[in-house]
């Protein structure tokens, strides 16, 4: 990107039902940090807040009224703000091992985003994009199971997205997972500050987004939650 940090815009879902009570919110709000230390203009919303009808597939924003969803809800100046973006930051936790109905909500009315042809690009099929541009994606999941491959239908949906993944999140809640974590939340912030200094997020960096434990660590965590849940019961 060729300009400065001042000028930079972050535009930021939470889809999280907890909204700032859950551990996807906190993860965001360390790339947030980050970037407003490099002086983005950061705009962020709890989608469970919002107005935001789903897709009708009624084709009405291809043909009749082109660009334009047939619904008149909050995507009226979401649809406008994500063009006029830098960055789009979203968050969702997982799901039944997907991304929430919220989250998914929200972005397949992005549909009016794309012209009704048909093209082959790099082998495969997609619709030209009727917007100029589409701002850098970055992708904020968390999952109570300590797997990585809990992550694998969000990671296909948005494969083109600075991913930040946590497995077993559950580990934020307690000031012994913080410090385990400490080094994967100074990369979280790191990366907000880079990215609104329009820098490359190199490798060694991106790495460290993605939080993978050992055996042993997977078999404490179950442990743990199992010991946490049975306490639950009543």
């Amino acid at each position: 990107m060729n300009q400065n940090s001042s000028e930079m815009k972050i535009l930021a879902f939470n889809a999280s039902p907890r909204k700032s009570r859950g551990t996807t919110d906190v993860l965001m709000e360390a790339f947030i940090d980050g970037a407003k230390k490099s002086g983005a203009d950061v705009d962020k919303h709890h989608v469970v807040d919002l107005d935001i009808n789903g897709c009708l597939s009624c084709f009405t924003c291809w043909w009749k009224t082109p660009g334009v969803c047939v619904h008149r809800d909050d995507m009226d100046w979401i649809l406008p703000g994500i063009t006029e973006a830098d960055i789009l930051l979203i968050g969702t936790p997982i799901y039944g091992r997907n991304t929430t109905h919220y989250l998914q909500k929200l972005l397949e009315r992005t549909f009016s985003f794309s012209l009704p042809e048909m093209q082959v690009k790099d082998g495969q099929t997609s619709h030209p994009g009727r917007i100029r541009k589409f701002p850098l994606l970055v992708l904020v999941s968390t999952c109570g199971f300590p797997d990585l491959n809990n992550f694998a239908i969000v990671k296909a949906m948005y494969p083109t997205a600075v991913h930040i993944l946590l497995p077993a999140s559950q580990m934020l809640y307690n000031d012994e997972g913080k410090e385990y974590l400490s080094d994967f939340l100074e990369a979280i912030k790191l990366t907000g500050q880079k990215m609104a200094d329009g820098e490359e997020i190199p490798e060694s960096l991106s790495n460290r987004l993605i939080v993978e434990y050992s055996d042993e660590m997977k078999k404490t965590l179950i442990e743990s939650h199992n010991l946490y849940s049975a306490s639950r019961m009543e």
